[in-house]
Protein backbone atom coordinates (compact mmCIF):
# COMPACT_ATOMS: atom_id res chain seq x y z
CA UNK A 1 0.00 0.00 0.00
CA UNK A 2 0.97 3.83 -0.64
CA UNK A 3 1.75 5.51 2.57
CA UNK A 4 1.79 8.45 1.10
CA UNK A 5 -1.67 7.95 -0.87
CA UNK A 6 -2.70 6.48 2.85
CA UNK A 7 -1.60 9.04 4.62
CA UNK A 8 -3.74 11.66 2.43
CA UNK A 9 -7.20 8.96 2.54
CA UNK A 10 -6.76 9.77 6.41
CA UNK A 11 -5.80 13.29 6.25
CA UNK A 12 -8.77 13.75 4.06
CA UNK A 13 -11.35 11.58 6.50
CA UNK A 14 -10.08 13.60 9.40
CA UNK A 15 -11.18 16.77 7.30
CA UNK A 16 -14.12 15.63 6.12
CA UNK A 17 -15.00 14.28 9.57
CA UNK A 18 -14.07 17.67 11.74
CA UNK A 19 -16.33 19.59 8.90
CA UNK A 20 -19.24 17.76 9.78
CA UNK A 21 -19.03 17.50 13.39
CA UNK A 22 -17.95 21.33 13.41
CA UNK A 23 -21.32 21.86 11.26
CA UNK A 24 -23.53 20.22 13.66
CA UNK A 25 -22.57 21.43 16.92
CA UNK A 26 -22.87 25.12 14.99
CA UNK A 27 -26.41 24.72 13.93
CA UNK A 28 -27.25 23.46 16.78
CA UNK A 29 -26.31 26.04 18.98
CA UNK A 30 -28.06 28.04 16.63
CA UNK A 31 -31.16 26.70 15.98
CA UNK A 32 -31.60 24.11 18.38
CA UNK A 33 -31.49 20.11 17.99
CA UNK A 34 -35.04 19.55 16.81
CA UNK A 35 -34.99 22.05 14.25
CA UNK A 36 -31.54 20.54 13.08
CA UNK A 37 -31.83 18.35 10.09
CA UNK A 38 -29.08 15.78 8.52
CA UNK A 39 -29.63 18.00 5.65
CA UNK A 40 -28.59 20.90 6.98
CA UNK A 41 -25.33 19.66 8.60
CA UNK A 42 -24.34 17.90 5.34
CA UNK A 43 -24.90 21.51 3.58
CA UNK A 44 -23.06 23.74 5.98
CA UNK A 45 -19.98 21.13 6.15
CA UNK A 46 -19.89 20.74 2.28
CA UNK A 47 -20.46 17.16 2.22
CA UNK A 48 -23.29 14.91 0.73
CA UNK A 49 -26.37 13.16 2.93
CA UNK A 50 -24.62 9.94 1.95
CA UNK A 51 -21.17 11.13 3.10
CA UNK A 52 -22.52 12.07 6.36
CA UNK A 53 -23.56 8.66 6.89
CA UNK A 54 -20.07 7.50 6.03
CA UNK A 55 -18.73 9.36 9.09
CA UNK A 56 -22.26 9.30 11.71
CA UNK A 57 -24.90 6.94 11.92
CA UNK A 58 -27.39 9.66 13.46
CA UNK A 59 -27.81 13.34 13.65
CA UNK A 60 -27.11 13.26 17.56
CA UNK A 61 -23.79 11.84 16.69
CA UNK A 62 -22.27 14.35 14.59
CA UNK A 63 -22.97 16.90 17.39
CA UNK A 64 -21.45 14.69 20.27
CA UNK A 65 -18.44 13.55 17.77
CA UNK A 66 -19.60 9.78 18.47
CA UNK A 67 -19.80 6.50 16.63
CA UNK A 68 -21.33 3.06 17.09
CA UNK A 69 -18.41 1.24 19.42
CA UNK A 70 -16.43 -1.69 18.46
CA UNK A 71 -14.12 -4.07 20.16
CA UNK A 72 -9.82 -3.55 18.88
CA UNK A 73 -8.71 -6.95 18.75
CA UNK A 74 -5.22 -5.72 20.84
CA UNK A 75 -7.96 -4.83 24.03
CA UNK A 76 -9.33 -8.42 23.38
CA UNK A 77 -5.94 -10.12 23.72
CA UNK A 78 -5.11 -7.42 26.82
CA UNK A 79 -8.36 -9.01 28.56
CA UNK A 80 -7.31 -12.48 27.95
CA UNK A 81 -3.81 -12.41 28.79
CA UNK A 82 -4.13 -9.78 31.62
CA UNK A 83 -2.85 -10.71 35.40
CA UNK A 84 -6.10 -8.58 36.73
CA UNK A 85 -8.69 -10.11 38.77
CA UNK A 86 -11.46 -10.91 36.32
CA UNK A 87 -13.85 -7.61 37.45
CA UNK A 88 -10.99 -4.93 36.31
CA UNK A 89 -10.13 -6.64 33.56
CA UNK A 90 -13.61 -6.98 32.49
CA UNK A 91 -13.90 -2.69 33.61
CA UNK A 92 -11.10 -2.41 31.23
CA UNK A 93 -12.46 -4.16 28.24
CA UNK A 94 -15.71 -1.96 28.57
CA UNK A 95 -13.84 0.74 29.00
CA UNK A 96 -12.07 0.62 25.64
CA UNK A 97 -15.01 -0.48 23.73
CA UNK A 98 -16.71 2.50 24.76
CA UNK A 99 -13.62 4.86 24.26
CA UNK A 100 -14.26 3.54 20.33
CA UNK A 101 -17.07 5.82 20.27
CA UNK A 102 -15.21 8.81 20.48
CA UNK A 103 -12.96 10.20 17.94
CA UNK A 104 -9.48 9.65 19.07
CA UNK A 105 -10.64 11.05 22.50
CA UNK A 106 -11.11 14.57 20.99
CA UNK A 107 -14.11 16.66 22.15
CA UNK A 108 -14.37 15.75 25.81
CA UNK A 109 -15.15 19.07 27.35
CA UNK A 110 -17.35 20.43 24.41
CA UNK A 111 -19.54 16.52 24.65
CA UNK A 112 -20.11 17.11 28.37
CA UNK A 113 -20.88 20.80 27.36
CA UNK A 114 -23.43 20.16 24.61
CA UNK A 115 -24.71 17.02 26.90
CA UNK A 116 -25.42 19.91 29.78
CA UNK A 117 -27.11 22.27 27.03
CA UNK A 118 -29.92 19.38 25.23
CA UNK A 119 -30.01 16.98 28.12
CA UNK A 120 -32.07 14.48 25.03
CA UNK A 121 -28.42 13.87 23.54
CA UNK A 122 -27.69 11.51 26.69
CA UNK A 123 -29.83 9.28 25.23
CA UNK A 124 -27.28 8.90 22.52
CA UNK A 125 -24.68 8.42 24.92
CA UNK A 126 -26.97 5.51 26.76
CA UNK A 127 -27.38 3.67 23.44
CA UNK A 128 -22.99 3.18 23.06
CA UNK A 129 -22.84 2.27 26.37
CA UNK A 130 -25.33 -0.36 26.10
CA UNK A 131 -23.73 -1.20 22.84
CA UNK A 132 -20.56 -1.75 23.98
CA UNK A 133 -21.96 -3.93 26.77
CA UNK A 134 -23.52 -6.20 24.68
CA UNK A 135 -20.27 -6.41 22.70
CA UNK A 136 -18.35 -7.31 25.64
CA UNK A 137 -21.00 -9.86 27.03
CA UNK A 138 -21.19 -11.47 23.53
CA UNK A 139 -17.54 -11.59 23.42
CA UNK A 140 -17.45 -13.44 26.58
CA UNK A 141 -19.60 -16.21 25.70
CA UNK A 142 -18.65 -16.82 21.88
CA UNK A 143 -14.98 -15.44 21.63
CA UNK A 144 -13.10 -17.21 23.80
CA UNK A 145 -11.20 -20.30 22.54
CA UNK A 146 -10.88 -23.46 24.77
CA UNK A 147 -7.34 -22.55 25.86
CA UNK A 148 -8.37 -19.22 26.92
CA UNK A 149 -11.52 -20.16 28.82
CA UNK A 150 -9.38 -22.88 30.43
CA UNK A 151 -7.20 -20.32 31.75
CA UNK A 152 -9.71 -18.15 32.77
CA UNK A 153 -12.23 -20.83 33.93
CA UNK A 154 -11.21 -20.25 38.01
CA UNK A 155 -12.49 -16.47 37.70
CA UNK A 156 -14.87 -16.13 35.04
CA UNK A 157 -18.47 -17.41 35.47
CA UNK A 158 -19.85 -19.83 33.10
CA UNK A 159 -23.44 -18.91 33.61
CA UNK A 160 -24.76 -16.70 31.01
CA UNK A 161 -26.35 -14.67 33.85
CA UNK A 162 -23.68 -14.40 36.11
CA UNK A 163 -21.66 -13.19 33.12
CA UNK A 164 -23.98 -10.78 32.26
CA UNK A 165 -23.98 -9.64 35.63
CA UNK A 166 -19.85 -9.22 35.35
CA UNK A 167 -20.72 -6.99 32.32
CA UNK A 168 -23.32 -4.84 34.11
CA UNK A 169 -21.15 -4.49 37.34
CA UNK A 170 -18.29 -3.59 34.73
CA UNK A 171 -20.56 -0.67 33.42
CA UNK A 172 -20.86 0.37 36.35
CA UNK A 173 -17.40 0.47 37.54
CA UNK A 174 -16.53 2.35 34.23
CA UNK A 175 -19.55 5.08 34.99
CA UNK A 176 -18.06 5.32 38.68
CA UNK A 177 -14.37 6.21 37.88
CA UNK A 178 -15.39 8.59 34.98
CA UNK A 179 -17.95 10.56 37.24
CA UNK A 180 -15.53 10.31 40.04
CA UNK A 181 -13.13 12.55 38.01
CA UNK A 182 -14.15 12.73 34.40
CA UNK A 183 -10.64 14.90 33.66
CA UNK A 184 -9.07 12.73 34.77
CA UNK A 185 -10.71 9.63 33.11
CA UNK A 186 -9.69 11.39 29.96
CA UNK A 187 -6.34 11.34 30.78
CA UNK A 188 -5.71 8.13 31.68
CA UNK A 189 -8.95 5.72 31.75
CA UNK A 190 -6.75 2.70 32.45
CA UNK A 191 -5.75 3.82 35.90
CA UNK A 192 -9.19 5.22 37.00
CA UNK A 193 -10.81 1.99 36.32
CA UNK A 194 -8.10 -0.13 37.95
CA UNK A 195 -8.67 1.94 40.83
CA UNK A 196 -12.41 2.23 40.91
CA UNK A 197 -12.57 -1.71 40.55
CA UNK A 198 -10.40 -2.06 44.33
CA UNK A 199 -13.11 0.17 45.69
CA UNK A 200 -15.98 -2.24 44.62
CA UNK A 201 -13.97 -5.21 44.97
CA UNK A 202 -13.40 -3.86 48.70
CA UNK A 203 -17.20 -3.32 48.79
CA UNK A 204 -17.85 -7.18 47.77
CA UNK A 205 -15.30 -8.38 49.75
CA UNK A 206 -14.71 -6.87 52.72
CA UNK A 207 -11.80 -7.61 54.79
CA UNK A 208 -13.00 -8.73 58.34
CA UNK A 209 -12.12 -7.03 61.55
Amino acid sequence: MDETNEGGRTARRNRHWTQIHEAAVALVLEKGLAATTVDAVASAAGVSRRSFFNYFPTKEDAVLGTREPWLPEADWEDFVSSKLEVLPRTAKLLAAVLNTSTHAGEGFRRRREMVRAFPELRRRTHVHVQAAEQLVATALIERLKPHQAALLAHELPTDPGAQHALVLLAGTITRYAFTEDPEEFARDWQSAVVRASAIFGSLLHPVSR
